[in-house]
């Protein structure tokens, strides 16, 4: 099995975090916000990871930030991604590069160029999205920048 898809598949996603330590987690309620991933996990807001799927000239990025930040400097994530202007992609454009909707775009797996926020290192596991509402991905950051061959840190 290939350590990355091109769209969302959960069996493939739930066998790739498993075989690296991580764990898919089910739940009975979509959670829709970091702030309700980690009331329902008590964690912290900084190990919520929202994947955002990123359009920057023209060019298509995952880009996956702690919960922790108060929002996403795009002057500085443009910067980082050595473009000229970044912008979240819309939901039309998130499901038809993913598979997935918004809110929900898997944190492992996705065939794209990926930034990822350094403040996640500082935790044993982080949380995010597993390609639908009712699942959340737990997994260590380390093997997640590691499996999605991260090369861009957002600081």
């Amino acid at each position: 099995m290939r350590d990355r898809m091109t769209k969302w598949d959960p069996e493939t996603l739930a066998a790739l975090a498993y075989r690296h330590g991580g764990e898919v987690l089910e739940h009975g309620k979509p959670l829709r916000s970091a702030r309700e991933g980690a009331a329902h996990f008590g964690i912290a807001m900084t190990q919520t990871a929202p994947t955002l799927i990123v359009e920057a000239d023209g060019d298509i990025f995952a880009c996956i930030l702690s919960g922790g930040r108060d929002g996403v400097d795009w002057a500085k994530l443009a910067r980082l991604l050595g473009r000229g202007h970044a912008r979240l992609a819309d939901r039309r454009r998130v499901r038809e590069i993913t598979g997935c909707d918004a809110g929900a775009v898997p944190l492992l797996g996705l065939d794209l160029p990926c930034a990822m926020d350094r403040l996640l290192l500082a935790h044993d596991f982080v949380y995010g999205g597993a390609g639908d509402p009712l699942r959340t991905l737990k997994i260590s950051p380390r093997v997640l920048a590691e499996l999605n061959r991260v090369s861009i840190w957002y600081e």
